[in-house]
C-alpha cells in the first residue's frame, strides 16, 4: 500500500520562494511539476535550473561556450526525462531549444519517441500506401 499523499494549503518553493495553492485555501496536493527530495521542495522552473546547474558544476573548467552547451543539454536531457511521452516539438519549446536537440537528446538517453497521434499515424500510412 502507498504512503498517503501530503497535503497543504500552500506550497513554497524552496529556492525561489513562489509559492502555489488553491484560491479557496483549501489543502491541496503538492503540484505536478513539482519535486521533493532531500534537498528539498522544488518548483519546475528552478528543478530546470538545478539540473543546469549540475551539469556546469562537472564542467568547472571548460571554456565558457562548452559549459553553456553542456548546461543547455542537461536541461533538454531532464525535461526528455520528465516528458518521454510528449512530442520532441514540445519539449524544444519548454527548453527553448530546436527538436532536433531534442531527438539528439532522446538518443544519447536511449528513450523512444512518441508514437504518433492516431490521426498522424493513419495520415503517415496513407501517404506511404500511395507511392
Amino acid at each position: 500500500m502507498s504512503a498517503p499523499q501530503a497535503t497543504a494549503a500552500m506550497w513554497t518553493c524552496d529556492r525561489c520562494g513562489v509559492s502555489a495553492g488553491r484560491m479557496d485555501g483549501k489543502r491541496a496536493a503538492l503540484p505536478e511539476n513539482w519535486a521533493t527530495s532531500a534537498a528539498g521542495r522544488f518548483c519546475l522552473a528552478c528543478r530546470r535550473e538545478r539540473a543546469g546547474e549540475e551539469a556546469l558544476e562537472s564542467a568547472a573548467s571548460e571554456p565558457r561556450d562548452a559549459r553553456v552547451r553542456r548546461r543547455r543539454a542537461a536541461i533538454v536531457e531532464f525535461e526528455v526525462q520528465r516528458m518521454p511521452d510528449h512530442a520532441d516539438n514540445a519539449i524544444a519549446k519548454a527548453c527553448g531549444s530546436s527538436a532536433s536537440v531534442v531527438a539528439e537528446a532522446r538518443r544519447r538517453l536511449g528513450v523512444a519517441p512518441p508514437l504518433p497521434s492516431t490521426a498522424k499515424r493513419r495520415a503517415m500510412e496513407r501517404g506511404a500506401a500511395s507511392r
